[in-house]
């Protein structure tokens, strides 16, 4: 039970900046969400949580719900902790009866204490003592307890090293040693951990890199960021228009954005800026403008309105279409209710039929 907790753990600190990394950007308080942002929270999240890191901070209330989190947290490494004494003790008692039961590995290990403690002299005569209770503790019990008093004094003369000088010595095998001493239990789970974590993103990486509209989807989210930096707006827009050269699903995500409640101007004119930079090479433009962006009249905003009619009627001209005389002279109002619209949509769609 205690190590399934551990692995819960494990995975739990693991998603903590992922999860930071998604609030942070809902929230505004990041402003770029490259690869550079998400190193950034990834070393520094408890930085961030705590208040202390200077550029970037978390949301007031992330704390509040941050408490509960921590308070198992603790719980559990406090459980981890009782785990470790318990089963240092275990491992102790099970090499004491392994010693106990062959006195090629007691010989041993009295050898090797003998050298390394300070007064050896002190020891042996300690050793004498309790065989001297040998009537009322037995052969067995004088064994069992000479044992015990030269393994507490290797670990006190060699603490770091008296593991290493078992293994060496043949007095545990190799695994024992490994497996306690090298800590490979925690190494082990923290391998698994990695595994799994690894497995993961790379399933997911191949998900959102196998087609392009899938790689699309993340420029445009970065490209509708409202606190997004021109820099990484630019860096979106480049790649979109890779995309749009080459992939016809590309053309809707966009045109999506400006279907948004209440969409921004800024991001409406960076995608209608984007379409038309690069129309030339945009794949199945006719189902783009007649299709995806005549669409978009059904936006909230007027103003937005009037940006997308002026697109259309550039984008058509510049496909030699012929567009009818009420169609070029309509203008947006904010009156115009869903039928108006929808008729106006209707005709855009049967432009160059």
């Amino acid at each position: 039970m205690d190590h399934g907790q551990h692995l819960v753990a494990v995975f739990a600190y693991t998603l903590i900046p992922l999860a930071l990394f998604w609030l942070l950007d809902r929230t505004n308080a990041i402003h770029d969400t490259s690869l550079f942002a998400a190193i950034l929270i990834g070393v520094g999240y408890q930085q961030i949580l705590s208040g202390s890191f200077a550029t970037l901070k978390a949301p007031g209330d992330v704390s509040f719900f941050l408490k509960p989190f921590a308070a198992w947290a603790d719980a559990i490494a406090a459980r981890i902790r009782d785990r470790i004494v318990i089963n240092d003790g275990q491992f102790d008692e099970s090499l004491l009866s392994s010693i106990v039961g062959d006195k090629s590995k007691f010989d041993a290990l009295k050898q090797v204490v003998m050298v390394h403690v300070a007064d050896p002299l002190a020891l042996d005569a300690a050793l004498t003592a309790i065989a001297g209770n040998r009537n009322v503790l037995g052969d067995a019990g004088v064994l069992t307890k000479q044992a015990a008093a030269l393994y507490m004094s290797l670990k006190q003369a060699s603490p770091q090293q008296f593991q290493y000088l078992l293994h060496k010595y043949k007095i545990i095998p190799w695994t024992l040693y490994f497996w306690y001493a090298k800590e490979w239990r925690s190494k082990a789970t923290a391998i698994a951990v990695a595994v799994v974590l690894i497995c993961a993103a790379t399933a997911c990486g191949l998900e959102l890199t196998d087609e392009p509209a899938d790689r699309a989807s993340y420029f445009v989210w970065r490209l509708q960021k409202e606190n997004g930096t021109d820099l990484d707006r630019s860096r979106a827009e480049t790649k979109l228009g890779q995309y749009l050269a080459t992939d016809s699903r590309v053309c809707p995500k966009l045109a999506a954005l400006l279907r948004t409640p209440s969409p921004s101007v800024k991001i409406a004119d960076n995608v209608l800026s984007l379409l038309v930079e690069d129309w030339d090479r945009t794949a199945s433009q006719d189902d783009c403008l007649r299709n995806d962006l005549a669409d978009t009249l059904r936006t909230d905003n007027s103003d937005i309105r009037a940006r997308i009619q002026k697109t259309l009627l550039y984008l058509a001209a510049d496909r030699h279409l012929t567009v009818p005389a009420d169609l070029q002279s309509w203008q947006s109002d904010p009156k115009n209710t869903a039928a108006d619209l929808d008729t106006i949509i209707h005709k855009w769609r049967q432009v160059g039929r």
